[in-house]
């Protein structure tokens, strides 16, 4: 038996994935001020750097990564609350 071929998905993993994905979507829409931008800025290939978000989102490059963390503290919450279970 050949274990060097790829798994491939089946199609139940394949909706549960698309599910996790859609959950997340739509917990970072939930999300409180510019958490949403920012959350969505942080997969971006490549990350834009902290100027980049600075300037992007009209805020000081010191304060992007205490939000950075507050906004993924949230999602957090958010994706383990009773709603995103």
């Amino acid at each position: 038996m050949c274990t060097d071929l790829p798994s491939v998905p089946s199609a139940e993993d394949e909706v549960l994935a698309e599910l996790r994905r859609r959950l997340v979507r739509e917990a970072v829409a939930a999300l409180p001020g510019r958490c949403p931008q920012l959350v969505a800025a942080l997969v971006e290939d490549p990350p834009p750097t902290y100027r980049e978000l600075s300037r992007r989102l009209g805020m000081p490059r010191g304060s992007i990564g205490p939000t950075r963390a507050r906004c993924l503290a949230c999602l957090r919450t958010l994706l383990h609350g009773e709603r995103y279970a």
